[in-house]
């Protein structure tokens, strides 16, 4: 699904944003201050790296 807003001008921003967060009952839209950063250094786990395997393409005709 698929919803749009049509903001004209900085004004039409300031209200629209109010009417966001002052809605009564459970909202179901939320405009963040800032993007908000979903991978990042502090989601990486440590030695994820290492287990890393690779494969090689020379072998796939190869039948052991």
């Amino acid at each position: 699904m698929l919803i749009a807003f049509l903001i004209h001008d900085a004004e039409d921003w300031q209200l629209w944003r109010k009417s966001v967060a002052e809605v009564q009952g459970k909202p179901i839209l939320h405009v963040a201050d800032k993007e908000p950063q979903l991978h990042g250094p502090s989601h990486e786990r440590q030695g994820a790296i290492d287990e890393v395997e690779t494969l090689d393409d020379d072998d796939e005709g190869e039948l052991v």
